[in-house]
């Protein structure tokens, strides 16, 4: 009898043991995986605005539109991806703004340094022009992060009065998955 309750007790051990040291309990922590879809959360400018003319500005243009929704980046385990860009649109001829179709943009991507929960990834694309756009994202945890602060960034303001202009400066873009 003690030989069977000692053969029991290390059946479970060693089901406990199985159980508890997985090989693939990295594989299932989301914030270690690159691949994914992350979600646009924020876009933060330089300055705050009030494009929605409420009164209240904010430096984060999602509280200011919805023309931002439904942005989102999908990196595969193949190395390719998805990006649909999601903006406002301004006419500052005469003054009016507009969303933007969600502009969709495939292409490659490779991890530049790091890995896991902290890396640099190079997404890179061709544009309407056929010319090579490579954007640099910043893996933090959960979130990409992509700041386009080139001399030509500019993001959705009002002018005095109250028309829609573009304002240069520079702009964070943040993904979650």
């Amino acid at each position: 009898m003690k030989k069977m309750n000692l053969l029991v007790c290390s059946l479970v051990l060693a089901g406990l043991g199985f159980t508890a040291c997985s090989d693939d309990d990295s594989d299932n922590n989301s914030a270690a995986r690159i691949e994914g879809t992350y979600e646009l959360e924020e876009v933060n400018t330089e300055l705050a605005t009030d494009f929605d003319d409420d009164g209240d500005s904010h430096i984060d243009q999602t509280e200011e539109s919805n023309c931002y929704n439904n942005g989102k980046i999908t990196l595969r385990a193949d190395n390719t991806f998805t990006y649909i860009a999601t903006a406002i649109l301004v006419n500052e001829t005469d003054g009016t703004s507009g969303c933007a179709t969600n502009v969709t943009y495939t292409g490659t991507w490779e991890i530049v340094e790091g890995s896991g929960t902290n890396a640099i990834i190079a997404i890179t694309y061709e544009s309407e022009n056929e010319q090579d756009v490579t954007l640099t994202l910043t893996k933090q945890g959960d979130k990409l992060i992509w700041e386009d602060d080139n001399i030509f960034s500019v993001y959705p303001d009002r002018n005095e009065a109250g028309a829609a202009i573009y304002t240069p400066g520079s702009i964070t873009y943040v993904f979650e998955k």
